[in-house]
């Protein structure tokens, strides 16, 4: 999910417990996770910090809570200098270090509800974990967030009001996606990815050979399909030394599924579900060749 709508979210929940005091500390909290778009710029250049990315360590437990010690010590040094007025802080102290805490796991649980999911663990393990119940990004999620934003800012209706709707339409999206994502685990076996549809769903099952993805639209039921080889002139056996190099790991981290292809002495991993436009994020590293002088 955006920034924004981490905020907004974290806003909402600290005025329905009437503690608007703390609405700055609860912000802040809600966005650092997604700092990491910032660690991109140099992880990318690197297959061996791929962790260091959008949605990597950051968006882990123990990245939460060192980003919110950072913020919180920098916000310490903000007061100790003087460079912003005591109000904007106003609920300085270990209260608050706490909301900046919470607002930091709130954004981890709220990104653990989305696909293609988070490495909560790391970095001591690189699995993501998902819930599967939204997609991500989640556009009508970031179209209520923007929208939202302009009533504040252009003054047409009242804060309150504006984040009061804000929060009902969130609320029944989620409510929307629940519904559907219990409906399609209880009628349909195999992985199950949301679509921008809260009613269709890409459903990815499996063999030793080969993946079947197909879409699945409630009360419609099974549309298109279509059959992934795992392996083309390789093997299983043949491709595993090469699981371990930094950059196959990195595609595995990012891609959704991963298949391998043998063309003479080149060895391509690939993501079909993103190269063939089933989903499109996280949009880089959708393929590694390795060479022959690898081989």
């Amino acid at each position: 999910m955006d920034a924004l709508s981490h905020a907004l979210i974290a806003a909402i929940i600290l005025i329905a417990l009437g503690q608007p005091a703390f609405i700055p500390f609860a912000v802040i909290g809600a966005v650092i996770p997604d700092a990491d778009i910032i660690f991109s710029l140099i992880s990318d250049r690197s297959p061996r910090l791929y962790l260091f990315t959008h949605g990597g360590i950051a968006h882990s437990i123990a990245g939460a809570v060192a980003l919110s010690v950072l913020a919180f010590l920098v916000i310490a040094l903000i007061r100790i200098t003087g460079t912003m007025p005591d109000w904007v802080f106003a609920g300085y102290g270990i209260a608050a270090f706490l909301i900046v805490l919470s607002a930091a796991l709130l954004h981890l649980f709220i990104d653990f509800l989305a696909c293609p999911g988070i490495p909560l663990l790391a970095p001591f393990s690189d699995r993501k974990f998902t819930s599967g119940l939204l997609p991500g990004p989640s556009v009508l999620v970031m179209a209520a967030s923007a929208g939202t934003l302009v009533l504040i800012v252009a003054g047409h209706v009242p804060i309150i009001a504006a984040l009061a709707l804000y929060a009902a339409i969130v609320v029944l999206y989620v409510a929307c996606r629940a519904g559907s994502f219990l409906y399609v685990r209880a009628m349909v076996p195999g992985r199950r990815v949301p679509t921008i549809n809260p009613f269709r769903w890409l459903v990815i099952t499996e063999d030793d050979a080969a993946f079947t993805v197909r879409y699945y639209t409630v009360f419609y039921g099974f549309s298109g399909g279509d059959v992934i080889e795992k392996f083309r002139n390789t093997n299983a056996r043949e491709v595993e030394p090469y699981l371990d190099l930094a950059k196959v790991r990195r595609l595995a981290f990012y891609s959704w599924i991963m298949t391998a292809e043998k063309d003479n002495a080149t060895l391509v991993f690939h993501d079909p579900l993103r190269e063939k436009g089933y989903v499109w994020y996280p949009h880089k590293f959708q393929q590694v060749v390795i060479s022959e002088d690898s081989l």
